[in-house]
């Protein structure tokens, strides 16, 4: 699992995250905890960068090339992650027939602060926390969860 990829010191509390996700009978996926430097750049170049050059740092990343409008949306404002230090991860709810809620709405909003809720209470940090915060007071990365030491 890639929980097992994090540092033993964070490890416990994902785990406690996880349990209590399972506990409130949740659906989520664990996309990624441990990053190297060249995904964090991939992820980095997305909106900044052209969309050939944003491809060929995703294929140096082995990640799958992205299509030009996806390529244009920028996904995090770090140039270095608390993925690379192994102690973060992205989290994210999974809905009746394996979809990602990646827009947040009224209709979701209240899924994605559970999560939120659920990870602070297991010690976390919570991406949704950080401003700017949107209508239903999520803020801009609502996936990650991270402890930094």
């Amino acid at each position: 699992m890639k929980i097992n990829l994090l540092i033993p010191a964070v490890r416990p509390l994902f785990e406690t995250f996880l349990t209590l996700l399972d506990k409130n009978g949740l659906r989520y996926s664990v996309l990624e905890t441990l990053r190297t430097q060249e995904t964090q750049d991939a992820y980095y170049a997305q909106g900044r960068e052209s969309f050939e050059e944003i491809n060929r740092l995703r294929s140096i990343a082995g990640l799958y090339p992205l299509g030009r409008e996806e390529a244009g949306r920028i996904i995090t404002k770090a140039k270095r992650s608390a993925h690379q230090d192994g102690i973060a991860a992205d989290i994210v709810p999974v809905l009746d027939g394996g979809k990602i809620p990646w827009v947040i709405t009224g209709g979701n909003a209240e899924l994605w602060l559970t999560f939120g809720r659920l990870g602070r209470e297991a010690g976390l940090e919570w991406g949704g926390t950080w401003t700017p915060l949107d209508r239903f007071g999520i803020g801009w990365d609502a996936p990650h969860y991270q402890k930094t030491l």
